[in-house]
């Protein structure tokens, strides 16, 4: 019979070095995982979507059509497994040292997030001059910088630019804006609070914004207090299960597993919560909304505590670098778009770029896409943000992951 049970992960060790140290491996393997959903939904053609989602097409391109809308999931289960993180990060440091620290807090952000985010947004605000595909229009670069860059999405139309993913690092950063100084005047049980005030306001959000239905696929995914619930959700997680492990054995893991990426296709699919142009009543998205919520958890829940030896190192590695990957998943599209645009009449007795009706194009471009992908973020973590990442263990008090 399968079971399930709580082990304290770090009970062998004394008590200053569990306060001082916490990492998962497993964890940073899910992360990748969240970033490769992402990959997946932004890889296909929003007509190939369309045609799928009509019901005029075969069932081989509908399904394709439901695999992109569930891929959006990918960003939910990014800021779960971020607020589980963090907040397991703070109940430590609470623990071991008394009130969080506030401004180490912030300055660990600021040096994780702002180089990579921001240099990239002066880097295509600046390139925008030169190369037409990496144009912003002005009020797009201020809303990133003051990072609101989702609440501009709101307001306006979404455009094919590379950067257009970073609307998701707006809500992250103004989650975090507050969640340190709730714990620093409330502790643990102010971010239980917290976390339980905020799921019912998610949901009062995605009912009132959803009304509106001309846009509301979109309008409620981009609305910072839709995607808070998410982070309640991860540190509520955490708060519950206290630094403890689950220890389960691999069949129930995948039905875990299983039943949560059948939670995230049934809300994409059948309720169609992000799927544009379909009549989905208020009610049908909250509820569309819990099940994305369930199935993160699940997906979480499901990989922790697998042991050190089973998770792959090169999983564990992506998903180290997953910040860089999500960041540059755009910039290598268009890098592979045009190589594709420059080779395709050099080569075509080699079969390598197959006429544009043929998936096979599609699939090899992205394939290519990601290696690009790989290339870019590997360069990035290893030349540009290292050297912050060694500046930002100067101000941590429970150690994560080695830089």
């Amino acid at each position: 019979m399968a079971t399930i049970q709580l082990v304290g992960a770090d009970a062998a060790e004394p008590h200053s070095k569990v306060a001082r140290r916490f990492y998962r491996p497993e964890l940073d393997a899910l992360r990748f995982f969240a970033f490769l959903a992402v990959y997946v939904c932004h890889s296909i053609p929003n007509s190939l979507a369309a045609a799928g989602a009509s019901g005029r097409s075969g069932a081989g391109v509908a399904f394709v059509a439901a695999i992109k809308d569930t891929g959006n999931f990918g960003v939910c289960l990014f800021f779960l497994l971020s607020a589980f993180l963090i907040t397991e990060l703070l109940r430590r440091e609470d623990e071991a040292y008394g009130p969080i620290d506030i401004g180490s807090f912030y300055l660990r952000r600021i040096l994780r997030i702002w180089p990579l985010y921001f240099g990239i947004t002066i880097a295509y605000w600046l390139g925008g001059y030169f190369f037409p595909a990496l144009r912003l229009e002005p009020g797009r670069v201020i809303s990133y910088f003051l990072l609101a860059g989702n609440w501009y999405i709101a307001l306006h139309p979404w455009i094919q630019t590379p950067l257009r993913s970073l609307w998701s690092i707006s809500v992250e950063e103004q989650f975090y804006l507050a969640w340190p100084l709730l714990a620093h005047y409330g502790g643990m049980r102010a971010l239980a609070k917290a976390s339980l005030v905020l799921v019912p306001l998610s949901l009062l959000t995605i009912y009132v914004v959803s009304s509106d239905k001309s846009y509301a696929h979109n309008t409620v995914w981009v609305n910072s207090f839709t995607q808070f619930q998410f982070f309640a959700w991860g540190a509520l997680l955490a708060l519950a299960l206290d630094g403890k492990a689950l220890r389960i054995d691999k069949v129930l893991r995948g039905t875990m597993w299983s039943l949560g990426i059948s939670l995230w296709m049934f809300a994409a699919h059948a309720i169609k919560i992000k799927r544009a142009g379909v009549d989905v009543l208020p009610s049908q998205y909250c509820f569309g909304y819990l099940l994305v919520a369930a199935g993160s958890m699940l997906l979480l829940l499901a990989v922790l505590g697998i042991s050190n030896g089973r998770v792959p190192r090169w999983a564990v590695y992506l998903g180290k670098i997953s910040f860089g990957l999500y960041v540059f998943h755009e910039t290598a599209f268009l890098i592979a778009d045009e190589v594709q645009k420059h080779t395709a009449g050099y080569m075509p007795s080699m079969g390598l770029w197959p006429g544009q009706d043929k998936p096979a194009l599609l699939v090899l471009n992205k394939i290519f896409s990601l290696g690009i992908t790989v290339l870019l973020a590997v360069s990035s973590y290893h030349f540009w943000e290292i050297p912050f990442l060694r500046l930002k263990e100067r101000f941590t008090w429970v150690r994560s992951r080695e830089v």
